[in-house]
């Protein structure tokens, strides 16, 4: 092991403080090493802000190999909440535009928790500041892995009755709020307009719940 990489202190930091994230289940095929290995770096913390750690792990592949497995992980422990708002029955989408894909998208309102905040308390603050309005009730209706074979991190899912929106166009990359009864849903996502994981994956747990639009 080499200790010229100063992101290996912080990853030895974050294995310690995290040991969840660091298990090697029986029968994994990829094994994190206890050490990093002299060859194949580099290895440790790559990236960090107030949202995502990309870490770079020391592993042994299937095959005998050892070498680097790049993961994201969510800085504040939590991969956040995504909620479906559902106003008289019917179903509230934003239109957002998203950087990663340049491309806007029709989705529900999530994302990231702050430091210390619950997922249903980020869910609250993400339905006031994408679509205000007030909140009538909220309920938690399933977990999410976004993309099992990158993030590390588990989202929290939510349905929420929600008043009429009041949100301006322009907010936080919004530029149009759309309210959708059950027939118009299903022909949006028979289009393929809908193509958000999260929004995808709420309106499954909701029809599975029999919560509007499906109920």
């Amino acid at each position: 092991m080499t200790d010229a990489d100063p992101n290996h202190d912080a990853y030895e930091a974050l294995r310690r403080s995290r040991p969840d994230l660091f298990v090697n289940p029986p029968g994994g095929h990829v094994q994190i090493l206890p050490e990093f290995p002299d060859e194949h770096g580099p290895y440790g913390i790559r990236y960090r802000d107030p949202y995502v750690t990309v870490v770079r792990d020391p592993v042994r592949f299937p095959d005998g190999r050892t070498g680097g497995y790049l993961r994201i992980l969510h800085t504040s422990g939590s991969a956040g909440a995504a909620v479906l708002p559902v106003r008289d029955g019917r179903v509230v989408l934003i239109r957002h535009f998203r950087h990663a894909t340049r491309r806007w998208h029709w989705e529900i309102p999530r994302g990231f928790c702050d430091p210390g905040e619950t997922p249903e308390q980020n869910a609250r603050r993400e339905l006031a500041e994408e679509l205000g309005g007030g909140l009538h009730r909220i309920e938690h209706i399933g977990r999410l892995h976004t993309d099992t074979g990158l993030y590390g991190g588990v989202v929290d899912l939510f349905w929420a009755a929600v008043g009429e929106p009041t949100r301006p166009s322009g907010h936080e990359g919004i530029n149009d709020i759309l309210t959708l009864d059950l027939p118009a849903l299903t022909a949006m996502l028979e289009r393929g307009e809908i193509t958000d994981s999260f929004t995808l994956a709420a309106l499954l747990h909701a029809q599975a719940r029999g919560l509007a639009p499906y109920g």
